[in-house]
């Protein structure tokens, strides 16, 4: 069986959840609806994004003390845009995430005021003209990510020790 329908049958699989409330999975059904997705997608979403803050909250936590960890709480039941703004003015770095693709240049890491946590990009890749100490300076962390790909000038295992839930790293030969 190849791969790439191997991987149709993981997506297709079907999951039975017991217990769940029934008016909020109607709200979040309905979601899906406006939104023009599957409830499995927008499940995915939200699974991904609650993997991310529980994530972000254990680096805030690393970083900034009890006092964060004790207020990352309240982020996870707020808005992820209130989370990301919070994030940004209180840690030491920029979170990007929430995009189906990223190519990402030596000029627009340069640019990046703070190291860079790129999180839930289905394929992030960074261009031919990224090297291994713009890598180490600029790029804090690799979470939630289906597909990263880097040029051949960049160990593998410079970005996989980054790397938390990534399913795979291509490195692209020049």
């Amino acid at each position: 069986m190849s791969e790439k329908r191997s991987e149709e049958k993981k997506q297709e699989k079907i999951y039975t959840i017991r217990g769940l409330n029934e008016d909020l999975y109607e709200s979040f059904s309905g979601k899906a609806k406006d939104l023009g997705i599957t409830v499995g997608e927008l499940m995915n979403q939200a699974m991904g994004q609650f993997l991310l803050t529980l994530e972000v909250s254990k680096d805030i936590k690393q970083k900034v003390g009890e006092k964060v960890e004790r207020a990352s709480h309240k982020f996870i039941r707020g808005p992820i845009e209130t989370l990301k703004q919070i994030i940004n003015n209180v840690a030491d770095f920029e979170l990007v995430s929430n995009i189906s693709e990223l190519t990402v240049s030596r000029s627009d890491l340069e640019l990046a005021e703070k190291p860079l946590i790129f999180s839930n990009i289905k394929k992030l890749e960074f261009s031919p003209d990224v090297d291994v100490d713009l890598i180490n300076a600029k790029v804090r962390s690799i979470k939630v990510v289906d597909e990263v790909v880097i040029p051949s000038t960049i160990p593998v295992l410079v970005i996989a020790k980054k790397c938390q839930l990534v399913k795979r790293i291509v490195q692209v030969k020049q």
